[in-house]
């Protein structure tokens, strides 16, 4: 939550005569911790608090670079998204000739292996086309709703063998099955848990 600076100098007095609550003493030293020449003149005997007010024209200047520092995030994520998604699809396209025929590297002798990444490069693409619409950097509680996402789909990768549907995660040993299911769950525990914090703090 980003806190303005004209608010954290109305806390000053009840923060410095030891009045504060707990809650207000721990927000004044989180902005102390990100602003420690603030801090510095903040504690000066002599400093009255009207020093500590920033003028509105640098007020303007650092919503600017917030707001450019936000947008480079946002085109440095879908950027890396793109290039994820390109890799993984030229990968499913990786050949090599024998016998003059075109052998496909990863559906030679494993075709799960290519569903599970043909399943990892759809859900890259879809990254990349979600996060160019965004105005903000994605808040953790959607990446890990992303992750969650592709951990249940990567679950239910199988192929059909004489007549039966056979699951990738869970043949003859189901142990990289059970792991990645509990990673699944981890994953949407943490997306709901994090999702009700964001909505607690507005």
């Amino acid at each position: 939550m980003k806190v303005e600076r004209e608010v954290i100098i109305d806390l000053l007095p009840a923060y410095f005569s030891g009045e504060a609550s707990a809650a207000t003493r721990a927000l004044v030293e989180d902005y102390f911790r990100e602003y420690p020449d603030f801090e510095k003149t903040a504690r000066g005997a002599n400093s009255p608090l009207e020093q500590l007010k920033v003028p509105i024209s640098a007020l303007d200047a650092e919503r600017e670079k917030y707001a450019f520092e936000r947008a480079r995030q946002v085109r440095e994520t879908s950027a890396a998204y793109l290039w994820m998604a390109i890799l993984f699809t030229l990968l499913l396209f990786a050949f090599r000739i024998h016998d003059h025929k075109i052998v496909w590297i990863l559906w030679e002798k494993s075709f799960h292996t290519g569903i599970m990444l043909a399943t990892v490069s759809v859900f890259l693409w879809l990254l990349f086309f979600s996060s160019r619409g965004l105005k903000e950097p994605m808040r953790a509680h959607t990446k890990f709703l992303w992750m969650a996402i592709l951990y249940t789909l990567l679950l239910a990768v199988f192929s059909v063998r004489d007549h039966r549907l056979v699951w990738f995660f869970f043949g003859p040993d189901p142990i990289a099955g059970i792991l990645v299911a509990s990673m699944t769950v981890g994953m949407w525990v943490a997306f709901f848990l994090l999702r009700r914090k964001a909505k607690r703090e507005g």
